[in-house]
């Protein structure tokens, strides 16, 4: 992922969360926002009840991998947000790459197949 395609900023994670959309499964919730740049920017997060930082940083380290091989399919022009929940932490990377092009179909985001 590009640097100019990543949420760093608190204040743009808590204007998502505040004013976005979000589609959840038993995985992951996925908050949308438009925004008014014609480029796509993605914020990867993890439950805090996953009390284990290793853990979180993994969980981390699958998504940030998932959003990278499916950032081509994706329209341009919105701020997502993928947060992982607490189930995530048992499941397999496949399970993970499941559920987020499933959620991102359903958001009417996602190009592929």
């Amino acid at each position: 992922m590009k640097k100019a395609n990543v949420i760093k900023k608190n204040k743009d994670f808590k204007k998502v969360y505040k004013y976005g959309k979000s589609y959840a499964d038993k995985n992951l919730v996925i908050f949308i926002l438009k925004n008014r740049k014609n480029q796509k920017r993605f914020g990867i997060t993890t439950a805090k009840k996953i009390n284990k930082a290793v853990v979180r940083n993994k969980i981390r380290r699958r998504l940030k991998e998932i959003v990278r091989k499916n950032i081509d399919n994706m329209i341009d022009g919105y701020d997502i947000v993928v947060m992982c929940r607490v189930k995530g932490m048992e499941s397999s990377y496949n399970d993970l790459e499941k559920s987020f092009i499933k959620l991102t179909k359903k958001t009417k985001l996602y190009l592929g197949d």
